[in-house]
């Protein structure tokens, strides 16, 4: 009987024991900031995207004017506890420095927007209590930009009211693309025929880019391969482009670009498809030709593919009857 008093005992004094060891864990774990509470990092003002250098942002034709944004962060394990002012400036040298070091002397340099088509209400970025970063608005009349002419903006960050800027990835130059609805990567499905023996004739399937210009409605086309490649020695812009306009019918009409010995061309843009049913005729070496096809976008995977691919057959085979 004394032998089991004696192992209860122990284990009440065991017991009373951990809880107090608890109890001290507890205290001194209320004397100690939890890390979220503490800055595990010097906070930093900085641009964002700035890192990887280029942003690009799309202007949109459709347009009169459209708007891009530059974002300030505040780096950070924790919230703001009050608002920090960040002022930005414009930096054009940027541009010169990386056209110099980055872009080959035989492709096309980057320029600065001309100042007449874009307005910066404020310089000023006010990342306000409990936020992350905030943005500033750049509004700019895309209607006068060539669509073969690079444009860029260059923003550094000029004062702070609170904490340093960052001494890394100063610099953000923004990468102006001019787009529209109907602009981007496509593949054109189709075959090109000699009009005065149908037997000469080839089918193909490869990429277009088909490029935003003039407006909202109008993209560029390079015919068959002729594809320019940045700083090509072979340009084949003015002998081998043409533009395709749709109509609010959504009909198609074509016009050359500079050069192509366009006869002739239409066809139809299926909107709920993203897909051109296209036909066009020209004179190349003496011949003439006639090419048809489709133009269908990009699509995501296998199952879009083979999805736009039956609705392409069904289409060949309803023209057929």
């Amino acid at each position: 009987m004394d032998g089991l008093n004696l192992k209860v005992k122990k284990m009440k004094n065991y017991i009373l024991a951990t809880i107090s060891m608890a109890v001290v864990l507890l205290f001194t774990a209320c004397d100690q900031e939890a890390p979220m509470d503490t800055d595990l990092y010097p906070q930093t003002a900085y641009i964002v995207g700035a890192h990887y250098r280029i942003i690009d942002e799309n202007l949109d034709l459709s347009y009169e004017q459209d708007t891009v944004n530059v974002s300030v962060a505040i780096s950070g394990n924790r919230s703001l506890a009050s608002d920090v002012k960040v002022t930005l400036a414009e930096c054009p040298e940027a541009i010169d420095t990386y056209n110099q070091r980055e872009v080959s002397a035989r492709a096309r340099q980057y320029r600065p927007l001309s100042t007449d088509i874009y307005h910066i209400p404020s310089y000023d970025v006010t990342v306000r209590k409990g936020e992350v970063f905030h943005t500033m608005p750049i509004y700019v009349n895309p209607s006068t930009l060539h669509c073969d002419s690079l444009y860029m903006l260059a923003f550094k960050i000029a004062a702070t009211s609170m904490y340093e800027a960052t001494k890394i990835d100063t610099v953000a130059l923004l990468r102006m693309n001019l787009v529209n609805k109907y602009s981007g990567q496509y593949y054109m499905n189709g075959v090109i025929k000699n009009v005065d023996n149908p037997n000469d004739s080839l089918v193909y399937v490869m990429p277009r880019q088909l490029t935003a210009t003039k407006d909202g409605r109008t993209v560029r086309m390079f015919h068959y391969d002729n594809e320019w490649v940045e700083g090509s020695s072979n340009d084949y812009r003015p002998t081998y482009t043409f533009m395709i306009t749709v109509n609010d019918d959504n009909s198609l009409t074509l016009h050359t670009w500079d050069k192509f010995d366009l006869v002739e061309g239409g066809g139809t843009y299926y909107p709920e498809m993203k897909v051109y049913d296209i036909w066009y005729v020209y004179r190349d070496k003496g011949k003439t030709w006639r090419a048809e096809g489709f133009l269908y976008k990009e699509r995501k995977n296998n199952t879009e593919q083979h999805a736009i691919n039956d609705w392409m057959e069904l289409m060949r085979a309803k023209k057929s009857k």
